[in-house]
This record gives C-alpha cells, structure tokens and sequence, in this order.
C-alpha cells in the first residue's frame, strides 16, 4: 500500500490572529488570553538520542526515545499545561545516504526493533524510507515510546521523528485525528487554536553538517516541501515539512 508519510506543519507559524473583526477580537482575547507565539496549541515532543553524537562506529547501539510528563510545553502560547491521556502516535523514518547522494533506508539495511508494548507497525516504502509507526505507553503522569538501531552499515544518516496526528493534517485526512482532538486540558483555547504536535531533537541536530542531503530530500523526495523555521540551513526556507518540529537528526557511521 502506498505510503504517504507527509508530516506537515502547516505554515501557520508566521501567522497571527489577523482579519479578526473587533468583536471577535474581544471573544478570542477573553478566551485565549495568551501572548501568542505561533497560532496553534503547538504541543512539544522531546526527542532523546543515546549516545548523542554526529559519529557513531559500526556494531554501536543507537537508541531513541521519547519520554516525558504529561506538564507539556505549548510552544505556540508560550505556557505548559497538564494534557491527559493524549493519543501520541510516534513516526520516524531513517535516510542512510552512501557513494555520494544515493541511499536507501536506514532502518531496512541496519537491525532496528520496538517493543510490542508501543505498538508497532514497520512500513516498507517505496516512495520515502521505510518507517515505524506506534503508540506511546501513557502511565503514572508520563508519556514514553523508545527504540533502539544496531548500527551495521556505514554512511550518513538523515533521522526523521514525528508524529501520525502531523501525517493526517497534511494529507487532509485530519478527521482522522477525531481521538486526539477530542482531548480538553484546563486552560486550552477550544474552538479557537488547533492541536500541532513538534518533535523536537533534545540538544544539537547536526543539519549544518547535512545540507547536500537535505537538498537532495527536499528536492528528490518530498517535492520542495522541506524547510526551516529559525534558522536558515543553506537554501532552505519556509516549507511543510519543517526540520525543526520534525525530528530532523544528522549523524555518520564509520566502519
């Protein structure tokens, strides 16, 4: 089955409450009384890469996680809310680039595996890498999904980490998402901010290191739909598919 593993931010992120008529204005300011980064509960996902590092040796463990309390950060309004039993549904694909720009999927040609508690379902791809998709375990105020990836083929390797409810916004499919957006916290702008869910790489991504590969992705394989949000990383300016909130994470293998 065709897979299309979209992960889109929408490009909301400049936008602000504009057009407005004043009497809305008044509805959403008594509502929604925050000062409003991005116009979206943009709720963070921390991900967590062991041993962090840009060079790893052929035969060593790499294990990614995500483990985190349900105090989340909303970083479109700037505040951290108490979020219960939300649905988070990991997705990640792993790009391993050799002889230049060729590659293939990194999760394929290296040992990988999830637990069966989280879940998990492993997708052959013919159009992107092959991916995971699973569950993360809600217990005790705490959130948890992790992996691990026995590193057996050298090259340089293009991590991506996101998460299902980003793939049904994109590929509008987003009454899919009825489960999550059906969850209420104490303080949440309902009816007025939509639910975005940003992967976030836990310390340095490396992306600098990784232009050529990144190009080629934006170029080659999601038709120009990679971009940047705050930092620009070569020619890649606002798009879809936003490194930043997508789990984007450089790394080589040496023999």
């Amino acid at each position: 089955m065709k897979y299309l593993l979209l992960f889109i931010i929408p490009l909301l992120l400049a936008a602000s409450c504009e057009n407005r008529d004043e009497k809305n204005e008044e509805y959403f300011e008594e509502n929604c009384p925050y000062d409003l980064k991005y116009s979206g509960h943009y709720l963070k996902v921390p991900i967590t890469i062991t041993p962090h590092q840009l060079t790893y040796t052929v035969g060593d463990t790499l294990r990614i996680s995500t483990i985190f309390s349900d105090s989340i950060e909303d970083i479109g309004t700037q505040q951290t809310f108490k979020i219960e039993g939300f649905p988070f549904k990991p997705v990640t694909l792993l790009y391993r680039f050799y002889d230049g720009l060729n590659w293939d999927a990194g999760y394929r040609v290296n040992e990988s595996s999830v637990a069966d508690v989280y879940q998990p379902f492993y997708n052959f791809s013919s159009n992107y890498a092959d991916g995971y998709k699973a569950n993360t375990v809600y217990q005790n105020g705490m959130y948890e999904f992790e992996m691990k990836v026995i590193l057996e083929e050298a090259g340089r390797y293009v991590l991506v980490f996101t998460d299902l409810f980003q793939e049904h916004l994109g590929s509008g499919s987003a009454d899919l998402n009825a489960e999550a957006d059906a969850i209420t916290f104490e303080g949440q702008c309902t009816g007025l901010l939509q639910y975005y869910i940003c992967s976030m790489i836990t310390g340095e991504t490396h992306l600098e290191l990784f232009e050529d590969e990144l190009i080629y992705l934006d170029e080659e394989v999601y038709g120009g739909g990679v971009g940047t949000i705050e930092n620009s990383i070569g020619p890649l300016k606002t798009g879809s598919l936003a490194v930043e909130f997508n789990g984007f994470f450089g790394f080589e293998v040496v023999e």
